[in-house]
């Protein structure tokens, strides 16, 4: 055992008996500092805060115990205070209180002066293990505040002195993440798993990871993996069967779905996940008869929209109107009643009931994929196509992969002819995407397009869009 471990057990034995016989004790500042730093990363705010008081009435003006008092205020969240306090600690704390200043900055919202505070310390020329602390920490602070891009330039410089700091790796995969460069993610949490072969956390990690980036026979795989260390776990089982249902491995995804039921027979989100699984497969005797489980295992509320659903499914209207109809006075203000509400108006062709019904939906439940999409056929039938354009930009923005949200958000800049919102969804489409579009939009279906450049599939696009302007303006 190290010197310092028996010193600090020796510390917490003497400092615990003492404070179970109610006695006065003493220690110095430097002992005061440690017994705080040790609680404090036992999770004992208080107990070190105690420590750190009654440290300095015996120690007062100790550079050690002050600043352990800046520490406690920063983890407090008491950033002001924290700062105002360190005003009068000396420079002596070196990186540690420079740190402590720029954490305490960053989530006060004055970049200008932490950015200073960095260069300042920069300038210095710290020794490497210094170096490596500060850039490190500066990266773990920067995450912390969203600010993603100056944490990778931090944590990829710390990565040139040590690759193989895990916590670093961790951030570095989270901050290329929450910037949508999951190719860079997945690179990172692959070196992680080259460090630690067995970390559970890396294999669950990566499979999510997998799964975001639509490479779902690699997230199976790692989900698997993660399940041979722990093989109880639930939710991995879950998303396992959610990557084969986005494979649309439908039966493999059904049984392990089933699986994560009997599992966890009160869980919600795996009836959800079933329904619409059994949905796509049109086994709506299944879906009943699993809608009758979870009425016995949650019981009745919401269980008469959910039948209705499946009746509209099968095309039975009448019968899903029967079952609106008994729908309780204490669920018509519910997402699923509006969205019934607004299905048999729009099948009726009242746009405007319709309409109304599914803004209702929209305010209970905001940025609902299929709440946008049936906004955006709404305003198609209605030729409100301005309007159908905000909905499906909206839902383009939030799930850039909904099924046919990106060609009917063509068609329908297209149809309204404005030159610029049609070049810039053209934008997201792929060659042979253009190539199936103007297939389609100058309704040559058996025309080979292969020997067109981007540029010409482009052009001829626009042709068609000024033609269809030209008719429009002619006709009306």
């Amino acid at each position: 055992m190290e010197d310092n471990d028996l010193d600090i057990n020796f510390l917490i034995e003497k400092y615990e008996h003492m404070r179970a016989l109610g006695r006065k004790m003493y220690f110095d500042a430097d002992e005061f500092a440690m017994l705080a730093e040790y609680y404090n990363a036992e999770g004992d705010n208080e107990e070190a805060e105690e420590l750190i008081n009654e440290g300095l009435k015996m120690h007062p003006g100790s550079p050690g115990l002050m600043l352990m008092k800046a520490k406690i205020l920063v983890y407090s969240e008491m950033y002001q205070d924290a700062l105002d306090y360190m005003e009068w600690i000396s420079d002596e704390g070196g990186v540690d209180l420079a740190l402590l200043k720029i954490e305490s900055l960053l989530h006060l919202g004055n970049h200008d002066e932490a950015e200073k505070l960095i260069n300042s310390m920069f300038k210095q020329e710290l020794p490497v293990d210094d170096l490596y602390f500060f850039i490190t920490e500066l990266g773990y602070m920067f995450n912390d505040v969203d600010m993603f891009d100056r944490a990778i330039s931090f944590l990829e410089e710390s990565m040139k002195i040590n690759d193989s700091n895990t916590d670093a790796i961790v951030d570095l995969a989270y901050a290329y993440e929450l910037k949508g460069d999951l190719d860079k993610a997945i690179e990172y949490n692959n070196q992680l798993l080259d460090i630690d072969p067995y970390s559970y956390d890396g294999w669950v990690n990566i499979g999510k990871l997998y799964s975001m980036n639509e490479q779902h026979d690699k997230a199976v795989d790692a989900f698997d993996f993660a399940l041979t260390i722990n093989e109880e776990d639930v939710n991995v089982l879950k998303m396992k069967a959610l990557s084969l249902y986005l494979n649309d491995n439908l039966k493999a995804a059904i049984s392990l779905f089933e699986e994560c039921l009997q599992k966890s027979p009160e869980d919600e989100a795996v009836y959800d996940s079933l329904l619409e699984a059994y949905d796509a497969m049109e086994q709506y005797d299944k879906m009943m008869d699993l809608i009758d489980r979870r009425e016995e295992m949650l019981g009745s509320e919401g269980i008469i929209a959910k039948r209705a659903f499946v009746y509209i499914s099968k095309g039975d209207y009448e019968r899903a109107r029967q079952l609106f109809n008994q729908i309780p006075e204490t669920e018509k203000e519910t997402l699923d009643y509006f969205m019934l509400e607004g299905e048999f108006a729009f099948h009726d062709e009242d746009f405007t009931t319709a309409e109304t019904a599914y803004m209702k939906a929209a305010l209970a439940s905001p940025s609902n994929e299929d709440v946008l999409d049936k906004l955006a056929n709404i305003s198609v039938a209605q030729e409100k196509f301005e309007q159908a354009a905000v909905y499906l930009e909206e839902l383009l923005s939030i799930a850039p992969d909904f099924p046919t949200a990106k060609s009917r958000l063509a068609f329908i800049r297209f149809e309204i002819g404005s030159k610029e919102p049609f070049d810039k969804i053209m934008e997201q489409f792929s060659d042979q995407e253009l190539r199936d579009l103007l297939n389609l939009i100058t309704g040559n279906e058996n025309t080979d397009f292969s020997d067109y450049s981007r540029e010409k599939i482009l052009t001829q696009l626009n042709e068609a869009r000024e033609n269809r302007v030209l008719f429009k303006n002619i006709k009306y």
